[in-house]
């Protein structure tokens, strides 16, 4: 009996990406390691219909004020619901699905995989403020920080009033026994921020709100004052002023919140798809940090592994060692209080550091990735992931400023 099989490819030239597709099947493969076919048909749009179809049907769950769902699956997110990078990261799983049959041209997988995750979207914060009795007080205090000056502390003490207000809120009984339905009761969660003023192509936004890590639904409390803590960050004054600097009226602001299952990585990494420092096309560049992901978003003094991964042949250029001191943790045996660890870094046990194989083969791996997203994505891109054993997780894509 002959099964067929689809073999996606990932080709490149300096002028051009594409990503191709082929049939085969089994009686025609040999035993070489080389399983990649002949590519026959081509495709390039940013995400093909016939691919989405092969998803399954997501789901919502409850309803917030006027109807609108209190809980989205990521599949179901969208820019209008729940914010670009809510959207992107549902647009992450469906390739991902997919990425497992994706090879570059030197027969190196695109393959990653994203964590579970789902949305509070837009207008859960409203529902939650409804709910407390402190509506009218935050519409008033919002709409008084639109010309509220610098100069004499009226803006700092409006944006401090905001966010007292907000960082009491906490979601619905609703939204949490939704959550519970998709994770795990004590499984270790993430809470990220997802604006509708974040992960714009012109107005990334990056590290301005909060992220905040190791909670569980099972301490519903801890988890709550997470997402409080993410709404309230719309309300920073590095926030307001970044919205009068891109002239969005601060009522326009909204915020969901992504929830997503806390991985504990080995390496998380920063891909930039085209070089930042002299804009090559050919390359991906990536900042890499032992642990957790924070350590680069927070920009904790030291220097990351900086790799530079050309996308069409082979090479990987080591631009720089990574001599943070210290790396980020989740203990899986602590508590679940929003807080993380740190120990100090063992260089001497990195195989990043001191193993040049590993070193070459998982830059390789990152440029494969890298051109994949930015094909299908239809721009260059800022990718954030991580290594987790063998795995590449990839957590978030964003258009990368040129």
């Amino acid at each position: 009996t002959k099964f067929a099989l689809i073999y996606y490819r990932l080709g490149a030239s300096s002028s051009d990406v594409e990503l191709s597709v082929s049939d085969g099947n089994v009686s025609d493969i040999s035993s070489e390691p080389a399983i990649i076919q002949k590519p026959s048909n081509s495709f390039s749009s940013p995400l093909a219909t016939d691919e989405l179809s092969n998803v399954s049907e997501p789901k919502s769950y409850t309803s917030g004020e006027n109807g609108s769902s209190s809980v989205l699956e990521l599949a179901e997110a969208s820019v209008e619901s729940s914010g670009a990078k809510a959207k992107a990261c549902g647009t992450l799983s469906v390739l991902a699905s997919l990425s497992n049959k994706v090879y570059n041209d030197q027969g190196i997988p695109a393959a990653f995989k994203v964590p579970s995750g789902a949305v509070l979207p837009f207008g859960s914060m409203e529902d939650a403020l409804k709910k407390s009795g402190s509506l009218e007080s935050f519409t008033s205090l919002l709409d008084k920080i639109e010309t509220a000056e610098i100069e004499n502390g009226e803006l700092d003490t409006l944006s401090s009033e905001l966010q007292a207000i907000v960082s009491l809120l906490s979601p619905t009984e609703e939204a949490i026994k939704s959550l519970k339905i998709i994770f795990p009761e004590d499984g270790r969660l993430i809470v990220r921020s997802s604006a509708n003023v974040e992960d714009l192509a012109g107005m990334s936004a990056a590290g301005l709100y909060e992220s905040i890590p190791n909670v569980s639904l099972s301490d519903p409390t801890n988890f709550g004052s997470a997402v409080a803590r993410v709404w309230a960050s719309l309300y920073t004054r590095r926030a307001i002023l970044s919205r009068r600097v891109a002239g969005v009226p601060q009522g326009d602001a909204k915020m969901a919140v992504l929830v997503q299952e806390m991985l504990e990585p080995e390496l998380s990494f920063v891909l930039h798809t085209v070089s930042p420092s002299d804009h090559d096309t050919r390359v991906v560049e990536a900042e890499v940090a032992p642990g957790l992901g924070e350590t680069l978003a927070a920009g904790t003094r030291g220097t990351p592994w900086r790799l530079s991964c050309d996308k069409f042949d082979t090479d990987v250029a080591t631009l720089a060692f990574a001599n943070f001191s210290e790396e980020m943790r989740v203990l899986s045996s602590g508590p679940t209080d929003g807080e993380v660890v740190k120990l100090t870094v063992d260089y001497s046990t990195k195989p990043l550091s001191v193993d040049r194989t590993f070193r070459q083969k998982f830059g390789q791996r990152l440029a494969a990735v890298g051109q994949y997203l930015e094909q299908r994505f239809g721009s260059a891109q800022d990718v954030e992931g991580c290594m987790v054993g063998e795995d590449i997780y990839i957590v978030q894509s964003r258009p990368q400023p040129l």
